[in-house]
């Protein structure tokens, strides 16, 4: 896989980029899992490595259908063009992209085919329930997956991601599903997947006490009593959960790199993993911010600073946000 925009255009995919990574393919090789639900911050690689290298390597490493399912019919066309097309014309798939149809031109896409024989068919949450009712596959692609729930309001029949998850029910023993989206509500669907799946955590190792840690939004600090943007830069500072030290960018860099993950019913005990896992058939991964080491850790401090001084009147959109980002 060629990454096909960024400071990265051009080059080969690497996990080493974003560690964390690393264990979100080892997870889905080990055969636990069916589903696969992801969530992660904004601008940390999700799309690329959750929705969309999942698409490929079904669509072209096995030849085989593949259902890619958005909240709308206009996100179809945006996903189409701005990130599944890129990546293919990047890669050594380029010459199994059609030359006719759809999927040649224009924006309006629904059912791309090609020339290896196999279909990239996009589902959404709009419409009628009849038009996800007659399609069979072994492969669901969801990204956006919270954005399905408010169209599920107006469906008479299941909610819309159970009706999709219904294509794959000619083969439910090799069936796979893959989802993927940021959260802001512990309602959410995403969330609701992931506390009910494997509830797996990367645990980061703390270069001063080597406990394995996972920070969260409250041990960011230092920027709450700045008066400026800038000043909440500056001042901010990651901090161990356990021993309270201050991470540098190296030390959080370090950390990530020796990180160890986790699942629902595991513990680590002197530096190994102990316990045993939840037993789930959904893989639910999660990283945050401090895992993220395509953003400093000072620019997560700006947002959060910004975030809460433009929407004081409004502590819930300030929330949200805080959340999602």
């Amino acid at each position: 896989v060629i990454t096909a925009d960024g400071v990265y255009q051009g080059a080969l995919y690497r996990v080493d980029r974003q560690p964390v990574m690393r264990h979100y393919f080892a997870a889905m090789e080990s055969g636990q899992y069916t589903r696969v639900f992801a969530t992660g911050p904004t601008q940390s690689g999700k799309t690329l490595t959750c929705s969309i290298i999942p698409v490929l390597y079904h669509l072209f490493e096995f030849g085989e259908t593949t259902v890619f399912a958005v909240p709308s019919i206009d996100m179809a066309a945006d996903k189409w063009h701005e990130d599944i097309l890129p990546v293919i014309r990047w890669s050594r798939y380029a010459e199994l992209l059609p030359t006719e149809g759809r999927g040649a031109k224009g924006s309006h896409v629904t059912s791309i085919r090609f020339k290896n024989g196999a279909t990239l068919r996009f589902m959404t949450a709009g419409g009628g329930d009849k038009q996800r009712a007659g399609f069979t596959t072994r492969i669901v692609v969801l990204t956006e997956v919270d954005g399905f729930d408010a169209a599920s309001d107006t469906s008479r029949e299941t909610d819309k991601i159970g009706q999709i998850e219904a294509r794959t029910l000619a083969d439910p023993e090799h069936a796979r599903v893959y989802g993927e989206c940021t959260v802001s509500i512990e309602q959410g669907r995403t969330w609701q997947e992931y506390i009910n799946g494997s509830e797996s955590k990367v645990l980061m190792r703390c270069q001063h006490c080597g406990g394995y840690v996972l920070p969260e939004r409250e041990h960011l600090v230092g920027w709450e009593e700045a008066e400026t943007e800038v000043e909440a830069m500056e001042e901010s500072v990651l901090c161990c959960p356990d021993c309270g030290a201050c991470w540098t960018e190296d030390d959080r860099r370090q950390g990530v790199e020796e990180s160890i993950l986790i699942h629902k019913g595991q513990r680590i005990e002197n530096g190994k993993v102990v316990g045993e896992p939840f037993k789930t058939r959904t893989l639910g991964f999660r990283w945050n911010a401090a895992h993220n080491l395509f953003v400093p850790i000072r620019e997560y401090a700006a947002r959060m600073w910004r975030a809460t001084h433009r929407d004081a009147i409004d502590e819930e959109l300030a929330e949200r946000e805080l959340s999602q980002f």
